[in-house]
């Protein structure tokens, strides 16, 4: 009677463990699926809030240009130092922009 209670434990645990490694593959894999999307959405994120961040200097530097030439005769933009300081941070952003 003992033989056949430890026959029937040992092929319960046997289908048991069965069950429970392919419980354990499945979810390592699933978690696996879960770390690559968190890690692609963060990616997306992160170069969605540096593409924001130039936008934002950009409308700044426009900003700048604005306030320099309306202070400053329209004969001399082309010679005002600052002006052009300016409009290269703007190209350069620009640049950087269609990059990404």
């Amino acid at each position: 009677m003992r033989k056949d209670l430890k026959e029937k434990i040992n092929s319960l645990w046997r289908s048991t463990k069965k069950d429970l490694d392919k419980i354990i593959k499945d979810t390592t894999q699933l978690a696996r699926k879960g770390e690559e999307y968190i890690k692609d959405i963060s990616e997306k994120g992160k170069k969605r809030l540096e593409q924001l961040s130039l936008f934002l200097q950009r409308e700044k530097l426009y900003y700048q240009l604005g306030k320099k030439i309306s202070s400053t005769s329209s004969h001399r933009w082309g010679k005002d130092k600052k002006i052009e300081e300016i409009l290269k941070k703007i190209r350069k952003i620009n640049r950087k922009i269609k990059k990404s």
